[in-house]
This record gives C-alpha cells, sequence and structure tokens, in this order.
C-alpha cells in the first residue's frame, strides 16, 4: 500500500523510515521528503499512521501485562 503517492513511498518504506527517524511527526515529514509540491494527504494521515507502527508494540506489550 501506498503511504504517500507524490513521493511514491510504501508502507514498508515508511515504517523503515520510522525506525531511522524515530516516530516524530516533524522527523517523519523531513525524512520521507514531503514540501510544498505535494498534495498532503500523507502529512494528515502522518500521525495516525506513526500512532499503527506504535500500536503494533503497545498491542504486544499489553498481551505480555496481562
Amino acid at each position: 500500500m501506498y503511504v504517500c503517492l507524490c513521493k511514491g513511498i510504501r508502507e514498508a518504506e515508511f515504517c523503515a523510515l520510522a525506525s531511522c527517524h524515530g516516530t516524530c511527526p516533524k522527523s517523519m515529514k523531513q525524512a520521507m521528503g514531503l514540501d510544498d509540491a505535494c498534495c498532503g494527504r500523507c502529512e494528515a494521515n502522518l500521525e495516525t499512521l506513526i500512532q499503527s507502527i506504535a500500536g503494533c508494540s503497545a498491542v504486544s506489550s499489553a498481551g505480555t501485562q496481562s
């Protein structure tokens, strides 16, 4: 699945960027190379995408705490 159509960034690439650059929306925006030429759709969903990545590890952790 594509996360950013303007830059051609797929979900796997997004996850790799997040592991290298952290999950700060500002850092991810810079790592993805988002600029004024982009439509902004992925930027609007950036926090949700980051939370989904973090949510996977939170769910794993929550399962071991119970």
